[in-house]
C-alpha cells in the first residue's frame, strides 16, 4: 500500500464515518478503486482508520467523555462504601448506562462475523446498502419536531438506538445514519441524536479493536505501518471536521437531503458499475 492510498483511504474514513453515508462501504470501494489488497490484515489497518476516526470523537466531545469518566469512578466508588449507586446524582452517569446498554447488540454481529465478511467484497451488495442508507436520511427528516434529551430519554430508547446500530455492521449501512435514526425514531432531539450517536461510536470502535487485537501483528501491516499512521492520522483530521460540518448543518435545521441523494447517486452507480 502507497503513502497515496492510505492518504485517500484516510480521508474517506473521517469523512463517511460521521456523516450519515457508511465507512464501510465507501471504504470497500475505494479499495477496489485503489487497487489496495492487504489480504487477511486489511481488517487490521481498517480498525487502525477507525481509530484515528475515534481520537476525533475523543478531542470534539471530551467534555462528555471526562464527565462519564468522573461519574464511573464515583459509581465505582458508591459501589465499594456503599453498596449501591444513586444514578440521578449526574447525568453522566444515565449515559455511561444507555451507551453500555446501546453496544449490547453488537455482539450479535460479533457472532455473525463469520457469515457477514464475505459481503465486504462485494461491490454490488454496498450498491443496493447505499440506497437502504439514503431511504434511512429521508426517513430521518420526518422527525424534525422531536425534542427528547438525556434528561427525558428512557433506557429503553438506548436498545432501540442499539439494534439500529446492529443494522449497520452491513457494509453500505451508514451506523451514524442508523443510530441517528434510531434516535429520532425513540423521539430524540437531532442534537441528541447526532451526540449520542457519536459517543456511541467510541463504544463500538474500541470494541473492534479489542477483538481485532490480533491482527495488528500480520504481516502485510508491519510492513506498511508508515502508509497505515498516515492514514489514521488523516481520519482523525478530517473526521473532526466532518463532525463540525454536520453539527453545523443540524444546529441550522437543515435536512439531511443532500446526503441522501448522494447515497442514492453514488449507490446506483456502484450497482451499474458492477453488473
Amino acid at each position: 500500500m502507497t503513502y497515496f492510498q492510505a492518504l485517500i483511504l484516510g480521508i474517506v474514513q473521517g469523512a463517511s464515518e460521521f456523516l450519515p453515508i457508511s465507512s464501510s462501504g465507501h471504504l470497500v470501494i475505494f479499495q477496489k478503486l485503489l487497487g489496495v489488497d492487504l489480504g487477511e490484515s486489511y481488517l487490521a489497518f481498517e480498525i487502525l482508520l477507525h481509530i484515528g476516526t475515534l481520537i476525533s470523537v475523543l478531542i470534539m466531545f471530551r467534555k462528555d467523555i471526562c464527565g462519564m469518566f468522573i461519574a464511573f469512578f464515583k459509581i465505582i466508588g458508591e459501589l465499594l462504601t456503599k453498596g449501591r449507586v444513586d444514578m440521578k446524582k449526574s447525568e453522566y452517569r444515565k449515559l455511561i448506562v444507555m451507551l453500555i446498554i446501546a453496544t449490547a447488540p453488537l455482539i450479535i454481529g460479533a457472532l455473525l462475523e463469520n457469515y457477514i465478511e464475505n459481503l465486504f467484497t462485494s461491490v454490488l451488495f454496498v450498491g443496493f446498502a447505499l440506497l437502504i442508507t439514503g431511504g434511512i436520511l429521508i426517513a430521518t427528516d420526518r422527525f424534525k419536531n422531536s425534542a427528547k434529551t438525556l434528561q427525558t430519554a428512557k433506557y429503553s430508547d438506548a436498545v432501540a438506538v442499539g439494534f439500529a446500530q446492529l443494522i449497520a455492521v452491513l457494509p453500505g449501512i451508514s451506523r451514524s445514519g442508523s443510530t441517528i435514526f434510531g434516535g429520532a425514531i425513540m423521539g430524540f432531539s437531532r442534537e441528541f441524536a447526532v451526540r449520542f450517536s457519536f459517543l456511541l461510536s467510541m463504544m463500538a470502535i474500541l470494541g473492534a479493536a479489542a477483538i481485532s487485537i490480533k491482527d495488528f501483528t500480520g504481516g502485510a501491516i508491519a510492513a506498511n505501518w508508515g502508509p497505515a499512521v498516515l492514514g489514521a492520522v488523516t481520519a482523525a483530521i478530517v473526521g473532526i471536521l466532518a463532525i463540525k460540518w454536520l453539527i453545523r448543518l443540524i444546529s441550522k435545521g437543515k435536512s439531511y437531503s443532500i446526503l441522501s441523494v448522494y447515497c442514492f447517486i453514488v449507490g446506483l452507480i456502484t450497482i451499474i458499475t458492477s453488473l
